[in-house]
């Protein structure tokens, strides 16, 4: 592959000049490794931005600092296997809020990463009232 050069002058030294769209043949150009922590994070923050899931600490949680939604990402495989344990504002219809997180999921981690995912089971392991919810807080 013939690279582009050209030599310019800056003070003494003489820079050479690469086209970088001549650099690297697209099938050298490597891979995007998207570790898990980095998947876990956005499916949580995107379960959050569908409406009646809210953020929640279940009763264990309040000890060990754990919370909802809750995720795990298996991000090795061509197409991640993802699982996001949610809680929900009271009264919802459970399987459609499920059936949107699903949805709103799949779309927003192929849109972020890419990768379109394999599987993505949702489960409620919390209903609370709106009051004992907290609504848009951030993940810490």
């Amino acid at each position: 592959m013939d690279r582009s050069i050209s030599a310019r002058c800056c003070g003494a030294a003489v820079v050479a000049e690469l086209d970088p769209l001549e650099l690297v043949d697209p099938g050298e150009r490597g891979t995007l490794t998207i570790r898990n922590r980095a998947a876990i994070r956005i499916v949580e923050l995107v379960a959050l931005d569908v409406p009646g899931v809210v953020r929640s600490r279940t009763a264990v949680g309040s000890v060990t600092g754990r919370h909802l939604p809750r995720a795990v990402v298996d991000m090795t495989p061509e197409q991640p296997n993802i699982r996001v344990d949610i809680a929900v504002s009271w009264p919802s219809p459970i399987a459609t809020l499920c059936k949107q997180v699903r949805s709103h999921v799949v779309g927003e981690v192929a849109r972020l990463t890419g990768r379109y995912p394999s599987r993505v089971d949702v489960a409620v392991i919390a209903v609370v009232a709106d009051t004992d919810a907290e609504i848009g807080a951030e993940i810490s």
